[in-house]
């Protein structure tokens, strides 16, 4: 994991494809020790007794791991940093670089002497933990931005704008309850939360299905939580909904061991364990289930529509009409290219994807325990099969696609894709929105992946086209 002189780009970059498939890396993680585990010093022996010349591992939560870490830097303690924190392969030969050694002294001597921290708080998204480390300096204020991967080790950290802690508004809209209720599939259990009106019944219901990666059931990107945001504002205007923490997401270790998966184990079968479920809860009208997948949940919409009998309807938000090896090099170019500078590193990022997308060309090939983009050979055999376009003319029941245009992850062409293909259809309708991003958030200007670290919500005219095609069904 890289650090880079000015910006994000490369700490971005590298961590983004957790953001599309789990298991974000090439090569399999090597478990690092937890914290709470003693760490190893050197020593040299000196007759009956052992001089320590070395540091302790530093231990506790990933917070208080962070902070520690933080202040080393700050202090250019580069001895300690070497030998006192966990990291995976990669950023364990960052640290060691002399590069790594300039860019503190380079940022140290920008922001000026260390004169104290803020309380850190953590932001999550997927596989990854990032810990905010709000720093007080003689010339400017900043954060520090380290992450963690899933073992505790280090994956990497940048130099983000000053932020302190903010309180994060947790509180359920007036006239809408939530409780808990979990499902089994395949084995695995599985939690989620049911939303709905305080008042009535026979509620239509909606279930959610999050996009690439391993998630939570709110779908949290940093501190925003798009699907609870739908969640609460369906429930505000007589709709339900189910939400659930996505398999990956719980059993991120099992998943990763299973050469076998395929996006049915990822996906499809725990949304049609999901439906069974919910259609059973007291108040949900049994035949109004809808399913609204988002990015890859969108994608696999046709494959769960073949799958799943007696929906009411689909609603396809964000979603891929194409094979990920037909888009996803372009979304890598544009991280890279957003400071209109492609370092070298950048581009050796880009070359790796490019590698990796040609043997999705022929998938088979693949070697059965090589990892391509965060997922073994047979996830890949069976989506070369999958053609997501063609298996959508099946479905006879209402489809909403719903796209913003400032998405530079799935793109407007894919969106102009399925509704090239079915604008001509009764049973489909299109939405598509000029102000807002993959997460149907509303943002400014060109579009970027810093916009994601700010605070915002779904957009109110997203929430209600789904209700309107739900109620007018």
């Amino acid at each position: 994991m890289g650090v880079k002189m000015k910006g994000l780009k490369i700490y971005i970059l590298i961590l983004f494809v957790a953001f599309f498939l789990p298991g974000c890396n090439e090569k399999e993680q090597k478990p690092g020790k937890a914290p709470g585990q003693a760490g190893t010093t050197e020593t040299a022996d000196k007759g009956n007794s052992k001089e320590i010349t070395g540091y302790e591992l530093v231990t506790g939560d990933n917070l208080t791991v962070a902070a520690e870490f933080a202040k080393d830097l700050s202090e250019e303690n580069f001895t300690k940093l070497l030998q006192a924190y966990q990291y995976d392969e990669k950023m364990k030969e960052t640290m060691a670089s002399e590069d790594t050694k300039k860019t503190v002294y380079f940022h140290n001597a920008e922001y000026g002497s260390f004169k104290g921290m803020k309380e850190a708080y953590i932001l999550s998204r997927g596989a990854y933990q990032y810990v905010m480390v709000p720093v007080e300096s003689s010339v400017n204020n900043f954060n520090y931005q380290i992450a963690f991967d899933g073992n505790h080790n280090i994956v990497g950290f940048t130099y983000g704008e000053y932020a302190l802690k903010e309180p994060v508004q947790n509180t359920i809209p007036d006239g809408v309850t939530e409780s808990e209720y979990i499902f089994t599939s395949d084995g695995f259990v599985i939690p989620g939360t049911f939303t709905k009106p305080e008042e009535g019944s026979h509620f239509p219901t909606v279930i959610l299905v999050q996009g690439f990666g391993p998630s939570d059931r709110d779908e949290s990107i940093y501190e925003n939580k798009p699907f609870r945001d739908i969640a609460w504002e369906l429930a505000r205007q007589g709709i339900a909904s189910y939400r659930y923490d996505k398999r990956s997401y719980l059993y991120a270790a099992q998943m990763a061991e299973d050469v076998t998966s395929t996006i049915d184990d990822e996906i499809t079968k725990d949304v049609i364990a999901a439906a069974d479920m919910v259609k059973n809860i007291e108040g949900v009208d049994p035949a109004g289930i809808y399913i609204l997948g988002h990015s890859l949940g969108g994608y696999a919409i046709p494959r769960i529509a073949g799958s799943l009998s007696g929906a009411a309807g689909y609603i396809m938000m964000a979603a891929p009409a194409q094979h990920i090896k037909d888009y996803i090099i372009g979304r890598f170019e544009y991280l890279a290219d957003e400071d209109e500078k492609v370092t070298e590193e950048e581009q050796k990022q880009i070359d790796d994807i490019k590698n990796q997308v040609k043997l999705l060309n022929t998938p088979e090939k693949i070697p059965e325990k090589k990892l391509i983009m965060g997922a073994y050979r047979d996830y890949w055999i069976d989506l070369a099969d999958y053609n997501p376009v063609k298996t959508a003319e099946e479905i006879t029941v209402p489809v909403l696609v719903i796209q913003g245009e400032r998405d530079y992850q799935v793109t407007m062409k894919q969106f102009t894709m399925w509704k090239n293909s079915f604008q001509d259809s009764d049973n489909w309708t299109f939405k598509s929105y000029a102000s807002l991003n993959h997460f149907m958030m509303q943002k400014t200007g060109s579009p970027d992946s810093e916009e994601y670290r700010i605070r915002s919500q779904v957009a109110d005219e997203v929430t209600q086209d789904i209700v309107e095609f739900i109620m007018n069904r």
